[in-house]
């Protein structure tokens, strides 16, 4: 679909989907959905605390952080069946209820989640428009396709990604690497990731190191043959997990004192491992790009 945007015609698609799947396309054609605006595509606004200095000019800063981000749809309905369309709408976009956005241009494809605020549809006017109103906690709008990069001493060590609950089928950008040296892109802002720890044989303390930083994160202890450790990195979803014969166990106790919850910074990132038995270890981080504003 296309939208007049300050003059400037823009091509864009926009689908919502509920928890259940169920979707509903919002740019389909003229006699469906024609979204006028989009509102929330921007980075969200900051709240930002200063205290005043007694008896002194200017002030100080107490902390900042960004708000929730706040994705508010325009559209009009044209054409035939009209209450049919307003219905199958409802059933999609109920308040309160979850809501995944998908929004795509010629140059992006991204994803943000949220909570559904109002979803407001005109009733008795002959030119029908609605408003739809998203409340997304998580201030990010994510790429669809996920980068990977592997560590693996063992050859042939790696059969198949493992998918991600943002996205199910990764698109695999990284490759096997063997030199103890892994680099990962991110084209988007700094942000957490996954990193998955398999051990093929015993080993002991696995540690990831950023090369740019020397900053760390080390797993102490014995990883037992079979044993599997997932660690999230992200804000807000900070996990440390072993799976051992299926059964997992958050072990985020064994996170060594003066490790750091080690992000992806804006461009090329490098990591290297250091522990015993990194020859029975396979390793793979996972990052989807993430942005601020779209």
């Amino acid at each position: 679909m296309q939208n007049n945007q300050g003059g400037v015609i823009m091509f864009f698609s926009l689908i919502l989907e509920n928890a259940a799947g169920d979707k509903i396309d919002m740019t389909a054609t003229a006699n469906q959905y024609m979204t006028s605006q989009i509102e929330g595509l921007s980075p969200p606004p900051g709240t930002i605390s200063t205290s005043s200095y007694a008896g002194m000019d200017g002030s100080y800063l107490n902390n900042a952080f960004i708000e929730k981000r706040n994705v508010v749809i325009h559209f009009e309905m044209r054409g035939v069946g009209v209450e049919a369309r307003r219905h199958q709408l409802y059933k999609v976009v109920k308040p309160s209820r979850y809501v995944k956005v998908y929004y795509k241009t010629a140059g992006i494809d991204v994803f943000t989640e949220g909570y559904v605020e109002t979803c407001e549809v005109s009733n008795f006017e002959q030119l029908v428009t609605g408003q739809i109103s998203i409340l997304c906690p998580d201030i990010y709008w994510y790429s669809t396709e996920s980068v990977m990069a592997y560590y693996s001493q063992i050859t042939g060590a790696f059969t198949f990604p493992f998918p991600t609950e943002s996205n199910p089928e990764p698109f695999v950008l990284g490759k096997y690497n063997t030199q103890n040296i892994m680099e990962i892109i991110n084209d988007g802002d700094e942000i957490g990731f996954t990193l998955q720890i398999e051990a093929l044989e015993d080993a002991r303390s696995p540690t990831l190191y950023n090369a740019d930083t020397d900053e760390y994160l080390q797993i102490t202890g014995d990883i037992l043959a079979g044993d599997i450790i997932t660690v999230t990195t992200k804000t807000g979803h900070k996990t440390v997990t072993l799976d051992r014969g299926g059964v997992k166990t958050n072990i985020i106790n064994r996170l060594v004192s003066g490790s750091t919850w080690l992000t992806l910074r804006e461009g090329k990132n490098r990591f290297y491992l250091r522990g015993t038995g990194l020859q029975n270890l396979r390793v793979t981080i996972v990052h989807t790009n993430a942005y601020l504003g779209v």
